[in-house]
């Protein structure tokens, strides 16, 4: 079965300021997903083959050099 997952990594380097709009970009690109229906599209594509599995993974990384 298909599924959409979110790995984060280093979230912590941000300050409360950019965590926010951090948040904020996350629940943007939520609603995309959610309005795009690709977890239907996913589901429809492993089933026309059978034994397809399709798994989408959202990284989210910070990688920030502290000052």
């Amino acid at each position: 079965m298909s599924s959409i997952s979110t790995e984060t990594s280093n979230e912590n380097q941000l300050t409360v300021e950019e965590y926010v709009r951090y948040i904020r970009i996350k629940e943007q690109i939520q609603q995309i997903i959610d309005n795009a229906n690709l977890k239907e599209t996913l589901r429809d594509a492993e089933e026309s083959i059978g034994g397809l599995t399709v798994d989408l993974t959202i990284k989210y990384s910070v990688s920030k050099k502290k000052s």
